[in-house]
């Protein structure tokens, strides 16, 4: 494995594997800007072409993290399918699995990677042919408060302070603080069990060991940060384009170097801390609604639905895994 891809954390093997083949592709040494590169990214990307007129309603529902890119999925899927209404919902992961059995016609949002196991779950609570595309990528972040002196965090420090492998009593001095902040307590803010990011951490990220209970959790990560701005003491993870006034992101160690949260290294696959963006869709249901579905998909997985991705903040598929998701689809037309 290059330098590129190695990673002091073991779970960012867990989400590459679900990401695809895209870090490795760019992770060739490059000269390009940021910008650049995602610009040349963009253009390999296939442009969307409708396989067929759809009507009806496009039921969209699940994660919070993935409401904005949802909505502008839905504005520009409308330019296209004039005669389509689309429904977007937040809910947690779990609920989104239920409404799924409840409502197979619609589309899942789950802000992490979707298991076979849970593929297979689905399909023995009465879906046809359920299947998960990666629509996008999230780079998480580490936050704390701005004046707060530590500026980067190891793979071990993370699982310390965040699970129940950590000592009790945490302090800032376990992170390196100096000074009077090292005898201060350590505040955990995270988002609500049920949520994706949470989720994703618990059993993608941390699956040996117990989730350390915050000293609150939020439904946004908008309410995560605005503690984490309040509280000088307060450290949290989530979505990396959620920075906000008098907070800070953490750079991450990885053997032995800090890695910057920034474009350049997300883009380049050496930033560890990464998830993959989800839809779920029953490929075996025939109705109006049902195809209009399984179409919203298809505009998600091409390059308009991968510009909007860029615009709210978060980064594309590889290529090869986006079409790969547009051969699943054009196999389920034939059917």
């Amino acid at each position: 494995m290059d330098k590129c891809r190695q990673s002091f954390f073991a779970w960012a093997v867990l989400a590459a594997t679900s990401i695809g083949t895209w870090q490795t592709a760019w992770c060739q040494p490059t000269n390009q800007t940021s910008v650049e590169q995602l610009t040349a990214l963009l253009q390999t990307i296939d442009p969307y072409r409708p396989t067929r007129e759809v009507r009806g309603t496009v039921r969209v529902y699940g994660s919070t993290s993935m409401d904005a890119l949802a909505h502008g999925w839905a504005g520009g899927f409308k330019k296209f399918h004039p005669n389509v209404r689309v429904e977007i919902t937040g809910t947690g992961y779990q609920e989104t699995f239920d409404r799924l059995q409840q409502d197979p016609d619609g589309v899942g949002m789950i802000a992490r990677p979707v298991t076979e196991a849970e593929l297979a779950e689905l399909k023995q609570r009465g879906l046809n042919a359920p299947h998960a595309f990666v629509v996008a990528r999230e780079a998480l972040g580490v936050f704390v408060h701005a004046q707060n002196p530590v500026q980067s965090i190891s793979g071990e420090q993370l699982r310390q302070v965040f699970t129940m492998d950590g000592p009790p009593g945490l302090t800032w001095g376990l992170l390196g603080a100096p000074g009077s902040w090292a005898s201060q307590p350590i505040h955990i803010v995270s988002r609500v069990p049920n949520s994706g990011t949470q989720d994703f951490l618990a059993n993608f990220v941390f699956k040996s060991a117990e989730m350390r209970p915050g000293v609150s959790e939020h439904v946004s990560n908008a309410q995560v940060l605005e503690v984490v701005r309040e509280d000088p003491l307060a450290i949290a993870i989530c979505g990396i384009r959620s920075k906000a006034e008098g907070v800070k992101a953490l750079q991450l160690m990885a053997a032995g170097t800090a890695v910057p949260s920034d474009d350049q290294t997300i883009l380049t696959g050496q930033y560890p801390l990464t998830r993959p963006l989800t839809l779920v869709v029953d490929l075996g249901q025939k109705t109006p609604d049902g195809l209009a579905a399984q179409e919203f998909v298809r505009y998600a997985l091409c390059q308009s639905g991968q510009v909007q991705a860029v615009l709210v903040g978060f980064f594309p598929v590889d290529p090869p895994l986006l079409r790969a998701g547009l051969q699943k689809l054009d196999g389920s037309l034939v059917r």
